[in-house]
């Protein structure tokens, strides 16, 4: 029958393939991941949490770093900034940074729940509603549903700072009941970021996330991984920060909670709302920019408005600020 094949064919594959993305096996080369990962698209891919019940279940480590989904980054004074001059020590408290960038499935739960219907007010910023509703149109994300820009187990891209805003508004208002007392999801601050791409206990911090070397394809996805669109989440294991976190270097520009203009200063502080003409960061690089956007250091702008192909985004839970 249908469902033994499933279960004689299709379970055994996903983990399968599973297994060989999470292997920092030099054997195994780039292309040969991300065509693994497009098929895992198909079958299902369990690497992140897409229903409700599963995003209960993930589990919160009180250590650093950690093995599922959330990484923890611990509450401590951190360096921000001055790659080459002028770095600044910030105090941070403690949060957790989601492993990969959010992604097509993911997202697509807050679309099938209304994230763009006309009782959605509630998850919106108030800028961000505003922007929607002079974007009349704008009733699903940009090209909603094309293959190349919505594979399931891609990052999202072309997405504004104020649709990735709503969606944590509305996860935050669905794992109530699951996230550690008086927590959040919310996208990260600028040095929440920087913090979980170059922090490695006990060595100095990092110039990528996997150390020192310069990047190659099996490290990052960048333009030289040739690629037309971005990879699906994850398929570069041996370029993992030192807190297990993935694709912080290329793939997709990510949003952050911060102001461009308040770096390293102020990067600590979250805007919770922005206009139009606010300039906000994006970090980590692109699949089609090249080696000098994948370092940890790399930073780049846009208005919250902003929809461009290759911005996408990643989540922290951390303290609600009052």
């Amino acid at each position: 029958s249908m469902r033994d094949l499933v279960t004689q064919v299709e379970t055994p594959l996903r983990q399968a393939i599973v297994h060989l993305l999470e292997a920092a096996d030099p054997a195994i080369g780039a292309e040969d991941r991300i065509a693994a990962a497009r098929i895992l698209a198909r079958l299902g891919d369990p690497r992140f949490p897409v229903e409700l019940a599963q995003w209960r279940n993930e589990p919160f480590p009180t250590d650093f770093g950690g093995t599922g989904y959330w990484r923890a980054l611990l509450a401590g004074t951190y360096t921000i900034g001055g790659w080459e001059e002028g770095e600044k020590r910030v105090k941070l408290p403690s949060f957790w940074i989601a492993r990969y960038p959010i992604t097509v499935a993911q997202y697509a739960q807050f679309v099938d729940a209304g994230g763009y219907g006309a009782k959605a007010e509630r998850w919106w910023t108030k800028q961000g509603w505003q922007w929607k509703r002079r974007n009349s149109g704008q009733v699903a994300p940009y090209r909603w549903g094309e293959l190349s820009y919505h594979r399931e187990n891609q990052p999202m891209r072309a997405i504004s700072w104020y649709e990735a805003t709503a969606f944590c508004t509305w996860l935050s208002e669905l794992l109530k009941d699951t996230l550690p007392k008086d927590h959040i999801v919310r996208l990260p601050t600028e040095a929440e970021w920087e913090a979980a791409a170059s922090f490695a206990p006990n060595e100095p911090r990092r110039d990528y996330p996997w150390g020192a070397n310069e990047p190659t394809p099996e490290q990052a996805i960048y333009d030289a991984s040739g690629l037309s669109m971005p990879a699906p989440v994850g398929c570069c294991p041996a370029g993992a920060a030192a807190c297990g976190a993935l694709d912080m270097a290329g793939n997709v520009w990510e949003w952050c909670a911060s102001d461009w203009k308040s770096y390293p200063q102020g990067s600590a502080k979250e805007q919770k709302d922005l206009t139009a003409g606010d300039w906000v960061v994006l970090r980590g690089g692109s699949y089609y920019q090249d080696r000098t956007s994948v370092r940890c250091g790399a930073r780049d702008r846009g208005l919250p408005d902003t929809i461009v192909g290759d911005n996408g985004f990643r989540i922290v839970v951390a303290a609600r600020s009052h």
